[in-house]
C-alpha cells in the first residue's frame, strides 16, 4: 500500500508571526540562541529575557513547535528539536531558525523525526541559497519537500518506536563519553605514576 505524501507546509505553519498585541511590558520569555539547540535533537539550554528585548528581530516560537536550523553548517549537523518543557510557553531565538507549527493532521514529534534525518538534511542543503558560509534553506523549501502522512494513531506508533531507538542512541553516547573520560583520567594517572 502506497502512503500519501504531502508538503510540510500543508501540515504545519512555517515561521508563524508573533502578534505584538499580546505583549506585556516586563513579561519574561524563553530565549534560545543557536548554541542552545543540540545536534542530537533536543534543547540544551534556554535563557530568560524580557519580552520587549526580543519581540522584534528574533524568531518567535511556542511550546509544541518544531525548530530547525536554516543556516549551514548547523542544518547539516542536525540542529533541530521539538520545543518542550521550557519555563515559558512562548519564546524567541536565533534568526537562523525555521519554526514549524504542527496543524491538526500531524504530531510535533512525528514532524520532528521527518525533518531530523539525513535525507531531509541532504535535500535541504541541496536547496540552500546564498553565498558560501552564509547559505540558508529558504522557507519555500517546506512547500516542496513532502513527507509521508499516516493517520495520527500511526504517527504516534511510529514516534514511540523512534523515541525508544533515540533513547538507546543517547544512552550509547553517554556511555561512550564516560568511557572516554575514564580513559583520559587513567592515562593522566599513569603518566604521573599513580597507577
Amino acid at each position: 500500500m502506497k502512503m500519501t505524501t504531502i508538503p510540510i507546509s500543508e501540515v504545519a505553519w512555517v515561521n508563524p508571526r508573533y502578534s505584538n498585541s499580546s505583549s506585556i511590558v516586563g513579561a519574561v520569555v524563553s530565549f534560545l540562541p543557536m548554541a542552545g539547540l543540540s545536534e542530537h535533537g533536543f534543547i540544551v539550554s534556554a535563557e530568560e529575557r524580557n519580552i520587549v528585548e526580543v519581540n522584534q528581530g528574533y524568531t518567535y516560537f511556542e511550546e509544541g513547535d518544531v525548530l530547525v536550523a536554516k543556516i549551514t553548517p548547523c542544518l547539516e549537523n542536525g540542529k533541530a528539536a521539538v520545543v518542550e518543557n521550557l519555563p515559558h510557553k512562548i519564546g524567541f531565538g536565533s534568526t537562523e531558525f525555521h519554526v514549524l507549527r504542527p496543524k491538526e493532521s500531524v504530531t510535533a514529534r512525528y514532524l520532528f523525526y521527518m525533518i531530523w534525518n539525513p535525507f531531509f538534511r541532504h535535500e535541504a542543503s541541496r536547496n540552500m541559497t546564498g553565498s558560501a558560509g552564509q547559505k540558508r534553506v529558504p522557507a519555500d523549501f517546506f512547500s516542496r519537500f513532502t513527507i509521508p502522512l499516516p493517520s495520527l494513531s500511526e504517527q504516534k506508533r511510529i514516534t514511540s518506536i523512534l523515541d525508544k531507538a533515540d533513547a538507546v542512541r543517547q544512552q550509547h553516547m553517554t556511555a561512550t563519553e564516560l568511557a572516554s573520560d575514564l580513559l583520559a583520567s587513567l592515562t593522566r594517572r599513569a603518566i604521573r605514576g599513580e597507577l
